[in-house]
């Protein structure tokens, strides 16, 4: 990053005619921002400087803007605490009532995206389709005469609503999604005729897959199709946008916007660049907001993709961190890197409803690429895979990826035969794969066939297709699939161990070994094996689904509800920690004797964050501090924890009212911006959640879990995080021998089983470094450096507690007054001042009891409740404090009331 105070500025109030090196115009308006990216653009060519600031605001865009080598190095950033947003869309107004509940106003021909208010419409098509029915509005189709085709269909023989839309003829800017029966892959292609007499529809080009009967269409963008509130299309005989909004006034009140571009910012030979906290919206379905071409060494971060068709794509681009984005609500997919894009890093990410125009997409899609890592990304709701990585030829090999720590939910809802994790291999390679860590849930799974819809059809948790060769696949948790969790079709030397998993529909298994008889000889399977796997079943159904495996080894796996392969599996009981209550934790003794470990549940769905934030402008790279204030806890920054979103959203009350639960806002927030504010993430879930016996009954280790209540309900619960490891492994020789200073090893250790064992927190670091001078010399009052003291060098070399704070609080009377029984100020009094002042420590309980026999029968000769006693009543009273002073009358008793309140009664 060069000097910040060296930068130039753009904003919506802006002028490209300024200098563009204030952030706002001046008094007299003979000065500011520039207007447009590109203005800033040319200037920094011109000058030297690579800095950019945008300004808060919408920013339509006419054209893409292309950043070439002469770009290299330059940071085009959001300016502190504002969302730019680089919009590609044309904002339609002057809409006009037509009747029943449509509006009409002129434009040039659209597509098949539009938004209004920031929501994407429904283009209008045939067929009675219903939000949130993935069979809803799709039409079965015959092949066409001459038999299954690329180029056209037939309507089905008695579809009455279909004969009479081809009776009508073709509008212009019709168009037709058309799936074959597997639901491979869908096309959207022109209706280039139709004939009413042969019931056919003829397309403007080929599609991929021949449509065989029993596949499925709908025609789309006719006004005539319109149908519910949300919908729209282009009406081309009067030339106008015609669309049913659901709330009229919003469209009148802001008008419409429709999308003119498919990229909006275009890397081509740029490197260094750094692209951060920018948000890119209103693009073309069948484009990518952001390309990045022979692109290399670049850091997209904390930015946010919306209403857009493809987030971004990489071609021939290497090196490149793409970290912590926000991509929503896309017409196709997410991230796709190809052809000779190599040693990426994509991390951290959020994909979330990705697929709302064309289906065969994936959230991140690799072809032609080695040594990428996929990691700790956030990824749902995709119509097919979550992950991808394809193959179909030599030049589209992939090697040596690491897919690990994703949490992958809801995938596969409207097509088949694919996964949540889908691999093909068809070059016939040893890929060096690593899929490990990744949380893979709710695996859809939908086909049609001549008889209907088939339902949890051909959708498998992690698929190794087509001879896809040496991929490692460990630790990862899976539930809920179609036909397994695991599918090897065709591969050779592929190991799968140590995965969990439930099966819980009578088709679903764990493994599924296939050859691929259309491959020949290279398509049957070899040296495969899956072993040391976790499988809890509620069907009783074999867990293993063989066609033609050939050689395999299936042995140590842990079993609870099925049957075992071979006397090598074990069958057990309690294999996880509370399933009911969703934690899948290992539970079951007989794991360990299988070498089997429990998964790293607090990575998985977040990855460290490597991209610097954003600096504040004119602060040379300093932060300017956020004026908030952190819940209380040890930061992860100087603790050396992975950066967790959600712990981060939860260390601030002011980001918990703005992202809730969303962490990959949260991720982005403070790549953009909580960085460079100095926020750190201070909050603790696991200590948190073992502050707390509900919350360690129900969350177990589950650190998001955790961080996701306090935001939710914990914060306005007035809980609060008590529980300190440090403290409580310096309470246990054991613990500290075995943890060392590892407070997550402490916190899990306390959840899982210190509790249950009855271990309390009772080492007092204040009152430790109050027992040494060259300790509260070296110390001061931090309690972290008393206890790494202790357990690192103090109970080797014998120290011990010594001082007590009830008895120097009832030997110094000024400080029983101010103080009353608070120990923790008195041990920060002698800390701070007590110990130069010469304060006494000592007071003698024994003797106090012993002139004081009321006291004595009242507390049971307890030496801390004596102490207690006297500052609280005795040293008002007058009390004596030996035998030899006590006085020849009686004194005075407080009732028992005045004990009991006391904790003395």
């Amino acid at each position: 990053m060069t000097d910040t105070q060296q930068a130039f500025y753009v904003a919506t109030n802006g002028n490209d005619s300024w200098s563009g090196r204030l952030a706002a115009p001046n008094a007299d308006g003979t000065d500011g921002p520039f207007a447009t990216l590109e203005r800033a653009q040319s200037a920094m060519r011109a000058t030297g400087i690579r800095d950019t600031y945008v300004r808060g605001g919408t920013y339509a865009m006419a054209r893409t803007v292309t950043l070439t080598g002469a770009d290299n190095g330059v940071h085009i950033m959001a300016y502190p605490g504002e969302t730019p947003v680089f919009s590609g869309g044309e904002r339609v107004g002057g809409f006009t009532a037509i009747g029943g509940g449509l509006y009409a106003a002129p434009t040039s021909t659209t597509g098949l995206d539009l938004f209004i208010g920031g929501v994407r419409q429904k283009v209008a098509q045939t067929g009675d389709w219903n939000a949130g029915d993935a069979k809803s509005g799709w039409s079965m189709l015959e092949a066409a005469a001459g038999g299954a085709s690329k180029t056209s269909l037939r309507v089905g023989a008695g579809d009455g609503a279909m004969a009479a839309v081809l009776a009508a003829g073709v509008q212009p800017g019709m168009m037709v999604q058309t799936f074959d029966t597997e639901r491979l892959s869908d096309n959207i292609v022109g209706v280039a005729s139709v004939d009413a007499g042969s019931r056919t529809v003829n397309f403007t080009q080929g599609v991929k897959y021949a449509l065989r009967s029993g596949g499925t269409y709908r025609l789309l963008n006719d006004d005539a199709f319109i149908r519910d509130a949300g919908e729209f299309a282009w009406q081309a005989e009067t030339g106008r946008l015609v669309v049913k909004p659901q709330d009229p006034g919003t469209l009148l009140a802001q008008g419409a916007v429709v999308p003119r571009l498919g990229t909006l910012l275009a890397l081509n030979g740029a490197s260094g660049v750094t692209l951060q906290g920018l948000t890119f919206a209103d693009t073309t379905w069948d484009g990518s907001a952001l390309t990045l071409t022979n692109s290399s060494g670049n850091s997209i971060a904390g930015n946010r993709f919306v209403d857009a068709g493809t987030a971004m794509t990489l071609t021939g681009s290497s090196g490149n961190v793409i970290e912590a984005n926000r991509m929503e609500h896309l017409g196709a997919g997410g991230i796709k890197v190809a052809y000779g894009s190599n040693g990426n890093r994509i991390s951290a990410n959020s994909i979330n409803g990705i697929g709302e125009v064309l289906k065969d997409v994936a959230g991140i899609q690799l072809y032609g690429t080695s040594g990428t890592l996929i990691s700790g990304n956030d990824i749902r709701n995709s119509p097919r895979y979550g992950i991808s990585i394809k193959n179909w030829d030599g030049a589209t090999v992939n090697t040596d990826t690491v897919v690990e720590y994703n949490r992958i939910y809801n995938t596969m809802t409207e097509t088949a035969d694919g996964g949540a994790i889908e691999m093909l291999g068809r070059s016939n390679v040893d890929t060096r794969t690593t899929i490990r860590g990744n949380d893979i849930r709710n695996v859809g799974g939908l086909a049609t066939d001549g008889s209907g819809w088939l339902d949890r059809q051909k959708s498998f948790g992690i698929y190794l297709d087509d001879m896809a060769n040496g991929v490692a696949v460990r630790d990862n948790f899976i539930q809920n699939t179609g036909w397994a969790s695991v599918f090897i079709h065709g591969g050779d030397s592929n190991s799968v161990t140590n995965n969990f998993a439930t099966l819980s529909n009578p088709r679903e298994r764990f493994i599924r070994l296939e050859w691929v008889p259309s491959a020949g000889t290279i398509g049957l399977l070899a040296n495969n094996s899956v072993t040391g796997n976790v499988i809890s079943s509620a069907t009783g159904v074999d867990y293993w689904e063989f066609w033609t495996p050939g050689s395999y080894t299936v042995t140590n796996n842990l079993l609870q509800g099925v049957r075992g392969l071979t006397g090598g599996d074990t069958v057990s009981s309690g294999l996880f920690a509370n399933p009911a209550a969703g934690d899948f934790r290992l539970g079951s003794g007989a794991a360990a004797g299988l070498g089997i470990h429990d998964l790293d549940w607090a990575r998985m769905g977040s990855a460290p964050l490597t991209v610097p934030g954003i600096p504040s402008p004119g602060a040379g790279g300093g932060g300017s501090g956020s004026g908030t204030t952190p819940a209380t806890g040890t930061s992860t920054a100087s603790s050396g924890q992975a950066f967790s979103p959600l712990a981060y959203i939860a260390s601030y009350g002011d980001l918990s009212a703005a992202f809730g639960t969303d962490a990959a806002a949260g991720a982005a927030h403070y790549a953009a911006m909580g960085r460079a504010e100095g926020r750190t993430v201070t909050f603790d879930p696991l200590a948190y959640i073992a502050s707390y016996g509900d919350l360690a009954n129900a969350f177990g280790t589950n650190g998001d879990a955790g961080a996701a209540h306090y935001i939710t309900m914990g914060r306005a619960e007035g809980r609060a995080v008590s529980f300190d490891p440090l403290a409580y492994l310096a309470s246990y020789g054991d613990l500290a021998a075995a943890f060392g200073t590892d407070r997550t090893s402490a916190e899990i250790h306390y959840i899982t089983n210190g509790r249950a064992e009855g271990r309390t927190v009772s080492f007092d670091p204040l009152a430790y470094l109050a027992s040494y001078g060259d300790l509260a010399a070296a110390f001061g009052t931090d309690r972290t450096s008393a206890e790494i003291h202790y357990i690192t060098n103090g109970r080797a070399e014998g120290r011990r507690v010594t001082f007590n704070p009830t008895a120097y609080l009832a030997a110094n009377s000024d400080l029983a007054a101010a103080f009353g029984t608070d120990t923790t100020r008195a041990e920060l009094h002698y800390l701070t001042n007590g110990r130069t002042e010469g304060r006494t420590t000592g007071f003698n309980a024994s003797a106090y009891l012993a002139a004081n026999a009321d006291v004595a029968a009242a507390t049971g000769g307890d030496l801390t409740a004596a102490m207690r006693h006297y500052i609280v009543f005795g040293r008002q009273e007058g009390r004596a404090l030996s035998p030899a002073s006590a006085p020849r009358t009686a004194a005075m008793v407080p009732d028992s009331g005045m004990l009991a309140a006391a904790g003395m009664g």
